[in-house]
């Protein structure tokens, strides 16, 4: 019998170390370079249409294809951006509000409320994603059945919407159609939060970038940089 307690309280022990060298192994996040988490060096991707780190993309693969399999198609509208890439769509939507009459200051406004200055994109990570069911390429309804999916079943996957309805939400206006895979996205986001964003935006050749004040930028990053779900953080 004393053989038999030596035995469980070895196991026990062997058990236990074996649980701490797993946990201490996987702690220790990837470090990222300022480049890469802006979106000028590319981390390695996988995917083909759409680029996504590793685990992030076999996770939404399995998504997407178990969500078939139960009647739900989900489609990849965006994926990794570039900063060159999101410097396009950020000039595109800034010299489209000029066009209509918006103040060069006013048009900065304007664009911001969707979409990232460049270098500030969750998209450059490699982590996140916009989906939508195939039909529309973006959608905020919630009467419909991939919205209910979706709303009952990414967590399962590692997937969580970034701007909530949140009302107490500051930064970017709702979009259901955004999700974060956390396990990676939330340590770069921490290595991301350390930033001189004043600085490296400074010398950037962006639209309107002449108004990225040290106080506006100061305000942009608490407000949409920050002003995400709370669980991602």
């Amino acid at each position: 019998m004393k053989q038999f307690f030596i035995l469980i309280i070895k196991l026990f022990i062997l058990s236990s170390l074996t649980i701490l060298v797993m946990n201490f192994s996987s702690i220790k996040p990837k470090k990222y370079t300022v480049d890469q988490l802006i979106g000028k060096e590319k981390i390695q991707f996988y995917g083909k249409g759409y680029k996504l780190q590793k685990e992030a993309y076999f996770s939404i693969e399995k998504m997407i294809r178990e969500a078939r399999e139960q009647g739900v198609k989900i489609k990849i509208v965006s994926s990794y951006r570039s900063f060159n890439h999101q410097n396009r769509i950020w000039k595109r939507k800034y010299d489209a509000f000029i066009k209509k009459g918006f103040s060069p200051k006013k048009a900065v406004e304007k664009v911001k409320e969707y979409t990232a200055i460049p270098g500030t994109s969750r998209h450059h990570w490699g982590t996140d994603v916009d989906l939508s069911n195939g039909k529309s390429k973006l959608i905020n309804s919630v009467n419909v059945k991939y919205s209910k999916w979706m709303n009952e079943n990414a967590h399962k996957y590692g997937f969580y919407r970034v701007y909530t309805n949140n009302k107490f939400r500051a930064g970017y206006k709702y979009e259901s159609w955004h999700y974060s895979y956390r396990k990676l996205s939330k340590s770069m986001l921490e290595q991301y939060n350390q930033l001189d964003l004043v600085k490296i935006l400074k010398n950037e050749k962006i639209a309107g970038n002449k108004y990225f004040t040290p106080s506006f930028i100061k305000k942009y990053k608490e407000d949409n940089v920050l002003g995400i779900n709370d669980y991602l953080y």
